[in-house]
């Protein structure tokens, strides 16, 4: 049996693992919070139209080793946060409680996070501010999977089972173990939703917590009887016959942001032109990575030092130059529904202005 190489979970984990599996309601001053950001922002008069490179000023973005954080070295190296300002040096960890740890604890300016571990984290009081839409799903993504439009007929995560398996529909993981790369988290809620969709029991599911790779070959030991999994790991198991039941991430959300990157609160409050500048440049990046998909491909391959064939046909996802609101507001609702957050949010507060559509 073919062993996946081990590599670190590539999508957002739950904020749980970092803050507890409890939720409560955001404590009365979130709102004072937010209304500072808004007033410190409302201040700033640097225009992404006006570029200005007179002082550089150096940042640190905390991301993670997988195909959409690509984007972000390709804007190192195409001179994006260059051309406003900005020496932006990266540093990668293995989950994203990890990089919102070092947000909240001030080892980094700006991190990549799954939007689920934004709203837990406004849950639980944690005050981080989205500085820039990040990656996601493309307009009407699910609408034209459904219809087989080339280019359109796979995404970044999948929940796989044996070649020879019973299992034919996620309803039919009822009793079942599943392996996620989550507790409370991304995967687990995709995975619930899609189980629930297709008539089946996500309560009475087993969820085994592990990454990709792991998860993959879990499921080539019998150990599981389905993996939720993403690229190139789940690209291996279909190379050897496993099959995909579903593509839960885009079959749940269908279209919109998953992803943002974000800053502590009090950091933009301190730093609002850097906070505006690296919007700007954020924007320039999402807007390149969505045309040159090849090229964040190749900057992935770099950057994890694999071969880059192994990422030639990876899905890369679509990159909002600004906050879908209507999309993240989904998500949002979707988490309240399962009850991975208590609390009423008001997704456009925590937000920078400038990432909100001009």
């Amino acid at each position: 049996m073919y062993k996946v190489p081990n590599r670190p979970a590539l999508i957002g984990l739950g904020l749980m693992a970092l803050v507890g599996a409890s939720a409560c309601s955001p404590p009365a001053d979130q709102a004072e919070t937010a209304n500072t950001v808004k007033e410190a922002m409302g201040k700033v008069s640097y225009k992404c139209n006006a570029p200005d490179n007179a002082t550089k000023t150096k940042v640190t973005v905390t991301a993670l080793p997988i195909v959409s954080n690509g984007a972000i070295y390709a804007g190192i190296d195409k001179g994006f946060f260059e051309k406003h300002g900005l020496d932006v040096s990266i540093s990668n960890v293995s989950t994203v409680p990890a990089a919102i740890a070092a947000v909240q604890g001030g080892s980094t300016d700006f991190a990549f996070t799954g939007n689920i571990a934004i709203f837990q984290a406004a849950d639980q009081g944690i005050p981080l501010t989205i500085a820039s839409s990040f990656a996601g799903i493309a307009p009407k993504y699910w609408e034209k999977m459904q219809a087989g439009v080339p280019g359109f007929t796979r995404e970044v995560t999948a929940l796989l089972v044996a070649p020879n398996s019973a299992i034919k529909t996620p309803g039919d993981l009822t009793g079942k173990t599943v392996a996620i790369a989550d507790s409370k988290g991304q995967a687990e809620l995709m995975t619930r939703t899609v189980i629930k969709n297709h008539g089946g029991d996500p309560d009475s599911v087993k969820f085994t917590v592990m990454n990709f790779s792991d998860a993959i070959n879990a499921l080539m030991a019998g150990k599981v009887d389905a993996a939720y999994s993403a690229e190139p790991a789940m690209t291996t198991a279909e190379q050897a016959g496993y099959r995909i039941i579903s593509w839960p991430t885009v079959e749940t959300l269908q279209e919109g942001p998953t992803s943002s990157i974000v800053a502590s609160s009090q950091f933009v409050i301190d730093h609002p032109e850097t906070t505006a500048r690296f919007n700007c440049a954020m924007r320039e990046v999402n807007a390149f990575a969505n045309g040159n998909p090849d090229t964040i491909r190749a900057v992935t391959a770099r950057e994890q030092k694999v071969d880059p064939a192994t990422l030639a046909k990876a899905t890369v996802p679509y990159f909002y130059e600004e906050l879908d609101v209507n999309g993240i507001k989904r998500y949002h609702d979707l988490a309240k529904d399962f009850g991975f957050i208590t609390s009423d949010l008001d997704v456009e507060s925590i937000a920078i202005p400038q990432a909100l559509p001009q």
